[in-house]
């Protein structure tokens, strides 16, 4: 029965850690562009979210960044998981100028799978 207790709170650690972890990211406010051909993934495991508000300002798990900063998480979590996928999330009125500097440090590290994040246009 002890190692049964074990497992339960193992897993329910790493749910409380992973739906933490899954939240950061949306903290940071973004208006997101919109798109008609924007779909919801159905899978959403092996990717790493890159923010950018409007200023250009980088951010990861809701914390600010320079570019080397970025360039070194991206290839620790690349090491980690060579599979993964980069999804960009940048706010409308960000200048390409910026998005440009983070998908040229994504290309640096190796992480070739770019997701852009848009919102799904209404129609109507």
């Amino acid at each position: 029965m002890a190692p049964m207790i074990d497992m339960v709170f193992l897993l329910l650690v790493f749910f409380i850690c992973i739906s933490t972890l899954a939240q950061a990211d949306k903290n940071v406010p973004l208006n997101l562009p919109e798109s008609s051909e924007s779909k919801i993934p159905e899978d959403l495991a092996g990717r790493g979210v890159i923010s950018l508000d409007d200023n250009g300002v980088i951010f990861v798990n809701a914390r600010p960044l320079t570019v080397e900063e970025l360039k070194k998480q991206i290839g620790q979590a690349l090491s980690a998981d060579p599979e993964l996928q980069i999804l960009v999330r940048a706010d409308r009125k960000t200048t390409f100028a910026h998005i440009r500097k983070v998908l040229n440090t994504c290309a640096e590290v190796g992480a070739f799978e770019i997701i852009y994040a848009t919102y799904e246009a209404s129609s109507g």
